[in-house]
């Protein structure tokens, strides 16, 4: 059990805001957000009940079978480390999703050691990484604009302030300090901008 903050926060957060929207959840196994649409590459049995349907399909492959501007809301929780283009997932995400709807993103902090240990992690990222995908960068064909970035360390850390102060101040946190005190993870919230 987890006393200081997590990522659950923020998803709380969010689903409450698009609560009767329509919500993808993206590469989630069997751990489904109710009441959601699921792509996976691996579709697998007992779903929970309440679960709207699920498309199985390689998110390697693009595009992806869902209709532009679909979707209000769309999570990704530990798996865009395990796609290897992460320009095309990055704009598909935004291509899928509506005006006004939002990208929570959660993954390894480059610094933990699982971001390196699993086998199937195609890449590691830092707080900044999902900087280049904003709506001002020429480059890629993404509408983003950031709503928030939060770095997630385990109780002990937080108990001894490195939490506060990787979040106030998280480029010197990751330039100076984040092999010293490793974050678990880490999340951004982008919003569609179209």
């Amino acid at each position: 059990m987890r006393i200081f903050p997590s990522v659950k926060r923020t998803k709380a957060k969010l689903l409450k805001e698009f609560r009767g929207r329509d919500i993808l959840d993206v590469g989630c196994g069997r751990r489904k957000i109710s009441g959601a649409v699921g792509i996976d590459r691996r579709i697998h049995d007992n779903y929970p009940a309440d679960v709207q349907r699920n498309i199985d399909h390689d998110l390697t492959v693009f595009p992806w079978p869902i209709d532009d501007n679909t979707f209000d809301f769309v999570n990704c929780q530990h798996c865009i480390e395990h796609l290897p283009d992460t320009v095309r997932t990055m704009e598909e995400f935004s291509r899928i999703t509506r005006p006004g709807g939002k990208v929570l993103i959660e993954t390894p902090h480059y610094s933990w050691f699982e971001a390196f240990r699993h086998y199937e992690h195609y890449h590691q990222f830092t707080v900044g990484s999902f900087d280049y995908f904003l709506k001002d960068n020429r480059h890629y064909g993404t509408d983003f604009v950031l709503e928030e970035k939060k770095i997630y360390f385990d109780d002990l850390l937080w108990m001894l302030g490195i939490g506060f102060f990787a979040n106030k101040f998280l480029r010197t946190y990751e330039k100076r300090f984040a092999f010293i005190f490793p974050a678990t993870s880490f999340s951004v919230v982008l919003r569609i901008d179209k």
